[in-house]
């Protein structure tokens, strides 16, 4: 019996029970199918060609082997389009990985006591692999008799070229269905996001797909795509001036090949309340050419931001008609004034007793819990160096109040203003600039994943899959070294540090402890498309060190040198990746894969920079050159 092993050391599997096996069997959707002519036809030809009264396709799972074909088969004697193994000839073929011949099976000890042998007067057995892509043994085509005979090597061929036309016509049908299923994933995810999308033709602008949560943004039924150019729909932009269909974001797009990020669009429909949305298009390589729009629901949002303003505004009211609170010390630290606004605060806090008996009061006897904080630190700078100093009090019932000390004549004179409110105000703003950042990112990661389905590069599905989902983490760990420095104050405007962005995407496959990686070069911010875009072009490089280069060797080496050099048109950032000591080889590869031409059309489409590469004996060179104006931090 062929036996594969799930790894070098691992446990040991029978082919039957492999689950690499099973996963391709069960991804050809064929299992349980109904009958197809495309297979009958395969099997009425092997039974008139090689001369048999029966012939199968049996795909075998662990265990059954179900007749995906079947000609020739006594309908009395097999019910079902199924048997145990134990009735299964076709089990061998797959574990033998190999030709499955049977004489006369009363008389061959291997198959003697298989069920079929009585039960389905299998006696003759001719029986040869279909295999998968990968190799794994799916079932088997075979032919069938009801007496001994020995099989030909021109049955045998004849056999061979028959289950070549089906083997082909399996991995077809798996293919297929894999692309169907991953078609609904990515369907399903499109419709889970929160982020409205829509997808139109270029060139006719007309609206062709369009998820669910566009859908109900839209107020659109399952089978409508009218979309923003609906007639009873009306949009405004941020100054509140109507926007007609063609000046729309998507059509923009579609029809003008417009790039348009986060523009702010308000849909007003009869009977529903206003949607205010930030609207990002831009067309999309695929064929046909196809523009994108992501459309993100920030209504409650722009509610808040407005609530918010006005609440800055009532504060600022309130401080124009009320006195702050007024407190003035003697030089022993007593009480010598304070006004209505202090005396209520002071009740409010502490109670009537200490309100009423205030004046005189020494400070720290009133107040002991200040004691040891940054309120007596301030109090001391503010006595010894008679310059004014600030400081937030926080009383027992946990208001805040800025306390702004003047120090004169040996007496301090404090301001309190309650700013519990204001900073509250600021906390909720910097809350909703990281959720805001934490969505942004959500839709781009799932549109990287919309887009790629478009590609066909890939070779296969599951290779198309792994490299967009590499290619996206890279993408991911740029923006999570960005995305800190990226505040409401800076307006989002990010940044990192050039060194560190390598050591990110490098981090899968080294560390810097590795002799192997040296890096040099001196500190260079850079702004978010240059930290993304390199992200792309570091990742790309160091897949193929890995697979191929210094990453690969014990004794090499991958230097990343980098440096800022005076170009005719302005700074550049002068960048070589350079590995050494691989083995040598006889004559330099071509590189035309998808990875370098990644590389090139993100140097020169997206950094308008030079890119080219030599090829040592013993390595490779890459050496990059682009505009600082359009990296820099």
């Amino acid at each position: 019996m062929n036996i594969k092993l799930t790894s070098e050391n691992g446990p040991r599997l029978s082919s039957i029970t492999d689950p690499q096996r099973l996963r391709a069997l069960h991804q050809t959707g064929l299992l349980d199918a109904p009958a197809e002519e495309a297979f009958d036809r395969a099997t009425r030809l092997a039974t008139r060609i090689v001369g048999t009264p029966v012939a199968l396709v049996s795909l075998v799972d662990e265990t059954r082997q179900f007749l995906l074909s079947q000609t020739g088969v006594d309908p009395a004697r097999l019910a079902s389009r199924e048997t145990p193994l134990s009735h299964s000839f076709c089990r061998h073929v797959v574990e033998k990985d190999d030709t499955f011949r049977v004489t006369d099976a009363r008389q061959d000890a291997r198959v003697a006591d298989n069920g079929a042998v009585n039960d389905m007067d299998v006696i003759a057995y001719l029986g040869v692999p279909l295999r998968s892509v990968e190799g794994d043994v799916l079932g088997s085509f075979c032919v069938i008799g009801h007496e001994p005979r020995i099989w030909s090597d021109e049955d045998h061929e004849t056999l061979l070229d028959l289950a070549a036309g089906v083997e082909a016509e399996i991995r077809l049908r798996r293919q297929t269905n894999l692309a169907r299923q991953e078609q609904e994933v990515f369907r399903t995810i499109l419709d889970q996001m929160p982020v409205g999308v829509a997808l139109a033709e270029a060139e006719t602008g007309r609206l062709v797909d369009i998820n669910s949560t566009a859908r109900s943004l839209m107020n659109l039924g399952n089978d409508e795509t009218e979309g923003l150019n609906r007639p009873d729909m009306y949009a405004f932009d941020s100054a509140g001036r109507a926007i007609s269909n063609d000046a729309l974001p998507l059509n923009r797009a579609a029809l003008r090949n417009e790039v348009i990020t986060a523009e702010e669009v308000t849909i007003k429909q009869p009977a529903r309340r206003p949607l205010d949305l930030l609207i990002s298009a831009r067309r999309i390589e695929s064929d046909p050419p196809l523009a994108v729009a992501t459309l993100l629901d920030v209504t409650e949002r722009k509610r808040a931001e407005r609530e918010a303003h006005e609440s800055t505004e009532r504060l600022a009211h309130f401080h124009e008609v009320t006195r702050d609170g007024i407190l003035e010390l003697d030089a022993t630290d007593c009480v010598r004034y304070f006004n209505s606004v202090m005396r209520e605060r002071v009740r409010g806090a502490y109670g009537a007793h200490l309100a009423d008996a205030f004046m005189g009061t020494n400070f720290w006897q009133a107040f002991p819990h200040f004691k040891g904080t940054d309120t007596e630190a301030a109090f001391r700078r503010a006595r010894a160096t008679s310059l004014p100093q600030t400081a937030d009090f926080v009383g027992y019932d946990g208001r805040i109040l800025e306390a702004r000390l003047f120090p004169e004549n040996g007496t301090l004179l404090i301001y309190l203003r309650d700013v519990t409110d204001e900073r509250t105000l600021a906390q909720a703003r910097e809350m909703l600039a990281r959720e805001m950042n934490h969505r942004v990112k959500n839709v781009f990661a799932m549109m990287s994943g919309l887009i790629g389905m478009t590609a066909r590069h890939a070779a296969s599905p599951d290779a198309m899959a792994k490299g967009l989902r590499a290619r996206i983490n890279a993408l991911a760990r740029a923006h999570d070294l960005v995305s800190p420095t990226a505040t409401l104050e800076t307006g989002f405007r990010g940044e990192v540090d050039f060194a560190d962005l390598i050591r990110a995407v490098l981090a899968p496959y080294t560390n810097a402890q590795d002799p192997r990686l040296v890096l040099e070069g001196p500190a260079v911010m850079l702004n978010q498309a240059g930290a993304t875009n390199f992200a792309l072009v570091l990742h790309e490089l160091a897949t193929n060190a890995v697979k191929y280069g210094a990453l690969a060797h014990e004794g090499a080496e991958l230097r990343l040198d980098w440096q800022i050099e005076a170009g005719d048109a302005g700074a550049m950032l002068a960048f070589d990746w350079r590995e050494t000591g691989c083995p040598t080889r006889d004559e330099p590869p071509h590189p035309t894969g998808f990875g370098n031409r990644l590389i090139d059309m993100t140097i020169h489409g997206q950094l308008r920079g030079d890119y080219g590469t030599e090829w040592p004996a013993d390595g490779f060179l890459a050496r990059i050159r682009v505009p600082m104006e359009l990296i820099k931090g």
